[in-house]
This record gives C-alpha cells, sequence and structure tokens, in this order.
C-alpha cells in the first residue's frame, strides 16, 4: 500500500526512532543470579517448561506470575510477598527451565501487553532456531510426584 493511503497513525508508526511500545526481548543465561537481577531492574522475564511459558515480574513488592500454555489465551495467575524463601524459589527456576528471556518494558505499560507482545517474539525465535517445545510439561509437576511419595 502506498506510504500516503496509510491511516496516520500506522504512517508514524513505521517512522524510524518511532519505537515508543516497543518491547525488548532477549534469550538469557539459565542463571538464577542474572534472572534475580533482570526482575530488580524492572524487567520481565519469561520462563519456559515444555509448551508452558511463566511471566515473572515484580509488582507492588510482590512476584508476579502468570502461566499458561505457549500461545494460548487461558492461563491462571500467583503472586508471591518477596521473602527470602521466596526469592530463593524464583531463583531456582533458572535451573529447572527450558529456557529463559529477558523481556525490557517501560515502567507506564501495561504487563498483559507487554506478555502479548513477547510471546510472540519469543515463538518466532523458538521457532527460527528450531526449539519450539514438543512435549508439555507443567511447572507444577514435579510437586505432584513429591506429593506421591510422600503417602
Amino acid at each position: 500500500m502506498d506510504e500516503d493511503k496509510k491511516p496516520r497513525e500506522e504512517r508514524r508508526r513505521n517512522r524510524p526512532g518511532d519505537h515508543r511500545n516497543d518491547v525488548e526481548l532477549a534469550p538469557m543465561q539459565k542463571d538464577g543470579e542474572k534472572l534475580l537481577e533482570a526482575l530488580n531492574n524492572g524487567k520481565m522475564v519469561a520462563v519456559l517448561s515444555g509448551l508452558e511459558i511463566m511471566y515473572v515480574f515484580i509488582l507492588r513488592s510482590q512476584y508476579q506470575c502468570f502461566i499458561h500454555k505457549m500461545d494460548a489465551e487461558e492461563g491462571r495467575r500467583k503472586a508471591w510477598v518477596m521473602s527470602q524463601r521466596n526469592t530463593a524459589m524464583i531463583k531456582n527456576l533458572a535451573s529447572v527451565c527450558d529456557g529463559l528471556f529477558e523481556i525490557g518494558m517501560k515502567p507506564d505499560m501495561n504487563p498483559m501487553g507487554v506478555m502479548v507482545a513477547a510471546e510472540k517474539g519469543i515463538i518466532a525465535y523458538l521457532d527460527m532456531t528450531g526449539n519450539l517445545p514438543a512435549e508439555d510439561m507443567d511447572f507444577m509437576s514435579w510437586q505432584e510426584q513429591m506429593d506421591d511419595t510422600d503417602k
């Protein structure tokens, strides 16, 4: 379509340098210290396990976690206060996950919109690198296995 015939907002968005709503996305090392550092610097972290993604960020002195199957609309939310125990649990995610992505966002951005944009980028990246997961694993499956052995 000719540039003059595009709606004004679309023309403005495509101009060089107009990236006010961009989300930054980068793969991370599976390192708990780096995960915590990213969270403490106001970033969001996507934690991959099988076909599930958990988005973690800090809001109101709590770890906010949104978990759902990749490219699905429905999911669940968990929140934990930032205690020593919960910080250790979040840090440990790096050692048990399949992958991590650091997501940079501006403070006034809606977290839900950031997650949607980031997920499109994550899926595209995994597809491009040939790493889209084939199996489904639940983040809490390790806990269910422990419960079965306790009986």
